[in-house]
């Protein structure tokens, strides 16, 4: 769920003057009725509420008046800023595009995740008590670290040939901390961790030594050193639980569903690399110098359909990662696993074209909206490091915000209906 501008801007800058054209009404309205105009932009009563309960859920507030303008001008001032950003910054249309297109295809990616392994999410009843035990487990746990595959292994079996696990820890982490505690990371409940990690470390028994665990962040050899139960445990907590629990199971089976998918995809799609090829790439890529070797067109890798990817085209698409993905290309195994990863990515994403995943209204939405809480993130990163660098008064951020809003708000034309945004009732349990 995106982070609406009343979520990005602190409360107290959001408590200022409004240049408004007040409308009342005092007939009842239908749920299409215009809560706010703003130039061309229509804040419907269906989309306000709908707004509004997410803002109510999101910030644990009540339901009254204060709060239900609070919302509306915060949804206001962010159709101001997007207007602002498309008409100023046009010069960065390229950049915000590729932005927009990057969350595309993670939408996009998550709508063919639950299309292909959604079934496997729903957890049995034993799987929920199961789970249930863990919530009312606290684990003190350590930890060794690989960002690799290759990396991890190594240390494992230097921990297996008699090293102590401190001996270990001092050469897993970089962080100093880590490297001296031997890679302590203290008492953990389950939804602190990884799910991954959390997974593997409730199934161990006290001083029991993983296997090497695959995470987000790269592979870990976990210890508990011990324990802490509520013994005391009911089945009516239980039943009230369920359906956090639910969640929790849900985050527990997906990344290792999405691992068994996308690893039988690999097999299928037959991946070769041009070895000779690879390594001048690499070593191009590695020295960030213009080669011919990243610009060749002659086949780097090549899949069991026939088609290939050149040299170019491989640059092209590592060129699309984050700074962070780019960075982990560090050896050829990195290299290799990252270029996999993207073909599999990129398979998937043209089966989710051809099922019309991106097609619903539902798609639609989230997209502007995650694009939307973008550009809104990056005018006030801009505005507040341009006037504030070296001044993190938060006084002097609410001045600032407050003059930029409301030069935005004299220059457009802005209404609200006040009688709806008073009269509208809240389904029972919707109020808070």
């Amino acid at each position: 769920m995106r982070k609406p501008i009343y979520l990005l801007i602190p409360i107290m800058q959001r408590c200022m003057s409004f240049f408004f054209i007040l409308l009342f009404c005092s007939c009842d309205q239908p749920m299409q009725s215009s809560v706010a105009g703003i130039n061309d932009e229509v804040i419907t009563l269906t989309n306000y509420i709908s707004e509004y309960k997410d803002f109510l859920q999101q910030t644990n507030l009540q339901d009254n008046l204060a709060n239900r303008f609070t919302l509306l001008h915060s949804l206001i001032d962010e159709v101001l800023i997007i207007d602002y950003m498309h008409r100023t910054h046009s010069d960065r249309n390229a950049i915000y595009n590729r932005e927009k297109q990057r969350m595309y295809d993670q939408l996009l990616l998550n709508e063919y995740y639950d299309f292909t392994i959604g079934p496997q999410m729903i957890a049995s009843d034993q799987e929920l008590r199961t789970l249930f035990a863990w919530s009312k487990t606290t684990l003190h746990v350590r930890h060794l670290y690989a960002q690799n595959i290759s990396g991890i292994k190594d240390i494992q079996d230097y921990l297996e040939n008699g090293n102590t696990w401190e001996e270990c820890a001092a050469i897993s982490f970089k962080d100093s901390l880590l490297q001296s505690n031997g890679g302590d990371l203290g008492w953990m409940r389950m939804g602190d961790m990884d799910p991954a990690f959390e997974s593997a470390a409730f199934q161990l028994t006290d001083m029991q030594i993983s296997s090497p665990i695959k995470t987000q962040y790269g592979y870990s050899i976990i210890q508990v050193l011990e324990k802490e139960k509520d013994g005391f445990l009911t089945e009516q907590e239980f039943q009230l639980e369920k359906d956090w629990l639910r969640l929790m199971a849900a985050q527990y089976k997906k990344m290792p569903a999405i691992r068994d998918f996308t690893d039988t995809l690999l097999k299928q799609m037959e991946i070769h690399f041009n070895e000779k090829d690879l390594k001048d790439f690499f070593s191009a890529i590695i020295a960030n110098k213009e080669s011919q070797k990243i610009y060749s067109n002659r086949p780097l890798l090549s899949f069991n359909d026939g088609h290939y990817w050149t040299a170019k085209q491989t640059y092209e698409k590592l060129d699309n990662l984050s700074s962070r993905q780019y960075k982990r290309i560090q050896d050829m195994d990195n290299l290799t696993n990252i270029l996999k990863g993207l073909a599999v990515r990129e398979k998937m994403l043209l089966h989710a074209e051809e099922l019309h995943l991106s097609t619903s209204s539902s798609f639609t939405e989230s997209l502007e909206r995650q694009y939307h809480n973008y550009l809104v993130r990056q005018c006030l990163d801009n505005l507040f490091d341009h006037h504030t660098e070296g001044y993190p008064d938060p006084s002097l951020k609410q001045s600032i915000y407050k003059n930029f809003r409301d030069g935005l708000a004299a220059n457009a034309s802005i209404s609200i209906d006040t009688s709806i945004v008073k009269k509208f009732i809240l389904p029972p349990g919707e109020t808070s």
